[in-house]
């Protein structure tokens, strides 16, 4: 009998949906999962699977996430947290500092017996803000898709095509993107981006050289990084950022905050793929033309970021006592 009862969006072209369906392949035949996202089945499918499992992994944050945890704990069931953001530090780079999220978020945490965040940095990060908590974090790195199948890598000649994800959030800060790009001239630019519009959408949106997708499937973005030169990642803090490596995987040249997990798991990394100052429009400048003119020679170990070893680390770490 499966030990182990999975509670995540499987559903969704979220970040933690994307893991958690990554996951599936490599762990479907020791974890229980459930493909629903509607509140009530998914309560009725919890409370019949509770007296048959063993461990209890949450994989993303929400209210019913936390009850569900809390029920848990009530039937002495070992519970681990798969922790993809820190709810309270974006909520606060979007000028909020007090909610209920933030405080649900912290007990959560607490009652847990194990948080698991998704990369190495991130679990640094995190043991440093909540140190009354650190012994209980761990990380295991995200896995990235390394196959792109018969997906066609094919560049426009015509235009330098950058490509960036998180649409108009503070936090993603691609209107300072916009400004750098607005300030190269010598080359036809194309900027691609997609996300929700948050509050930066409508201002980034009115750059002639802006194309703007505010929904797009997990194929339908593979499949525009596969068309772009760069992908730029000027996030203030990204707890892993999958998408820097997929783009990688798609043909494109990166250029990344210092502030992103994934580096821990990139080679031939140098100062010209790194982004010291997200707010320092002529840093951005500088090295997008140095993008232009010189492709990158950023790597990454296939075999040690795939899904499959990934889903093995994570079993092994659930598992143990």
């Amino acid at each position: 009998m499966k030990k182990i009862y999975w509670i995540g969006d499987m559903i969704n072209n979220t970040g933690p949906a994307i893991v958690n369906k990554s996951y599936y392949p490599y762990l479907k035949n020791k974890v229980v999962f459930y493909f629903n996202n509607k509140k009530i089945p998914r309560i009725i499918n919890f409370i019949l699977n509770l007296p048959f499992r063993n461990i209890i992994v949450v994989s993303g944050f929400s209210k019913l996430n936390y009850y569900m945890i809390r029920i848990s704990n009530i039937f002495h069931k070992k519970t681990i947290y798969i922790m993809h953001g820190y709810v309270k530090e974006e909520l606060e780079r979007e000028g909020i500092t007090s909610t209920e999220k933030s405080i649900i978020e912290y007990k959560l945490l607490s009652k847990v017996d194990k948080v698991i965040c998704v990369s190495k940095m991130f679990c640094k990060y995190m043991k440093a803000q909540l140190p009354d908590l650190k012994l209980k974090f761990d990380y295991v790195n995200n896995g990235v898709q390394t196959e792109n199948g018969s997906r066609k890598i094919l560049k426009d000649s015509n235009y330098f095509t950058i490509i960036s994800i998180g649409g108009g959030s503070k936090n993603k800060n691609n209107l300072i993107v916009c400004e750098a790009i607005k300030k190269i001239s010598k080359k036809n630019i194309r900027f691609i981006v997609v996300g929700k519009n948050g509050e930066d959408g409508k201002k980034i949106r009115n750059y002639p050289f802006v194309d703007y997708y505010e929904s797009l499937s997990h194929d339908e973005v593979l499949s525009k990084m596969c068309k772009s030169n760069l992908y730029i990642q000027n996030s203030f803090f990204e707890t892993f950022g999958l998408s820097v490596v997929e783009a990688l995987s798609c043909g494109c040249d990166i250029l990344v905050s210092k502030n992103i997990g994934a580096l821990s798991i990139l080679k031939n990394i140098s100062c010209n793929d790194i982004i010291i100052n997200v707010g320092d429009i002529d840093e951005i400048v500088n090295k997008i033309k140095l993008k232009i003119k010189n492709i990158s020679n950023i790597t990454y170990d296939k075999s040690i970021c795939s899904w499959k070893n990934r889903s093995l680390q994570l079993l092994k770490k659930i598992e143990r006592n």
